[in-house]
């Protein structure tokens, strides 16, 4: 998709828009046009398509450099450069943190075309079994010293359906923090014994619920961490470009899971990482999408029926600038990969499996002598 498409898109949808809905609908619908409220949308709909193309015409994704103005906005507006140097020092000297391995040259064992120089980036070796405790270790330094002060906090409180709970835990567990996690009725079991087995405490509680209960705990002096929506989770996940340019140099293109169920920031962590370091390299995100669901099957390009899943304010914004295009796959897509990659030894949670999918299956479309990297962010997986 063209990047001023997806980036008007990104500002037409709203903060509680998915990025399974992002990319589906370039025309207002009827339905939209009734509401005079929905009439203002459409005029900064237009007004956004303009700046995206005058953007978009000096953007790196037409293979210039960013205009210094662009970098400014950037800076001023989330952080710079120093900032994501800072926060890549900090995660590297913690003991939870490793250096995770890059598999090189993959493209031949998984059957690509040849000529394309594909690399795996394995988050699915972090400590934590996934690429979420970055952000968790840069998101929790400023809270550490509190614990050592008079009037200490109680703990830290935070709702999530896996990944996110497993890597705060992990945290907490090695500084002796107290750590509550509520998840949803959906939470694998297997996520939840791993969280508990790292000393959390887990509550089950329906979406409706968790709210009251996050505000019950915040007023018993608990600290409430968003798993997704955070600035600093966002800088912690754009470490993973740094890391990548220091292992392979500059890859030409970088391919990071968008769905269905993350919030975000590891892709526009990424982007935003990329246009800090002024680099040419395109980000995409990926989208999984059921194939009963498929969005250009319906009017409008509506998902009924699906669950929708929210990209976090912050990321959504910074998507508008950074992100190059997104790509949807179905399960099948993924379960293809998912075996492709079982036959080289790597056994991940499916979703994990969604960037290769994205290759495997044409969606997105690359060239011989390209060098590609796909994220593999998240390990677990129950057998």
């Amino acid at each position: 998709m063209d990047r001023k498409i997806f980036a008007h898109e990104l500002k037409r949808a709203g903060h509680k828009s998915s990025l399974s809905l992002l990319v589906v609908r370039y025309y207002p619908s009827e339905m939209e046009l009734r509401s005079v409220e929905k009439i203002k949308v459409m005029v900064n709909w237009i007004l956004h398509i303009v700046i995206v193309w005058v953007l978009g015409l000096s953007s790196p994704c037409f293979g210039m450099s960013m205009e210094p103005s662009l970098k400014a906005h950037l800076e001023e507006e989330w952080f710079g450069l120093e900032r994501l140097r800072q926060s890549f020092d900090a995660i590297r000297a913690s003991p939870l943190y490793k250096r995770t391995p890059v598999l090189a040259d993959c493209a031949d064992v998984l059957g690509l075309d040849a000529g394309v120089c594909l690399n795996l980036k394995m988050e699915s070796m972090q400590t934590s079994g996934s690429y979420k405790l970055r952000g968790v270790i840069w998101q929790m330094e400023r809270y550490r010293a509190l614990f050592n002060s008079p009037g200490r906090l109680q703990g830290m409180v935070t709702m999530s359906s896996g990944n996110y709970g497993i890597a705060l835990a992990t945290y907490c567990k090695h500084y002796n923090i107290p750590c509550h996690v509520i998840v949803p009725d959906e939470c694998p079991p297997k996520k939840c014994t791993r969280m508990v087995d790292l000393r959390a405490s887990v509550e089950v509680a329906h979406s409706s619920q968790a709210a009251d209960t996050i505000d019950r705990l915040q007023a018993q002096n608990w600290t409430f961490m968003h798993p997704f929506d955070d600035l600093n989770l966002v800088c912690g996940y754009g470490t993973i470009m740094m890391e990548l340019v220091d292992s392979v140099g500059q890859p030409d293109v970088v391919v990071v899971p968008a769905g269905p169920v993350v919030g975000g920031g590891l892709l526009c962590g990424m982007a935003l990482a990329a246009r800090l370091m002024e680099l040419p390299t395109k980000v995409f995100g990926v989208d999984v999408v059921p194939e009963s669901r498929r969005r250009d099957s319906l009017p409008g390009g509506e998902m009924r029926g699906f669950p929708e899943k929210y990209i976090g304010d912050n990321a959504f914004r910074i998507g508008f600038d950074c992100v190059d295009g997104m790509v949807t796959v179905n399960e099948r897509d993924v379960l293809d990969a998912s075996n492709c990659l079982l036959q080289m030894g790597i056994v991940l949670e499916p979703y994990a499996a969604s960037t290769v999918a994205a290759l495997l299956s044409g969606k997105l479309a690359v060239e011989a002598g390209q060098k590609i990297v796909s994220i593999v962010s998240s390990r677990d997986v129950d057998l």
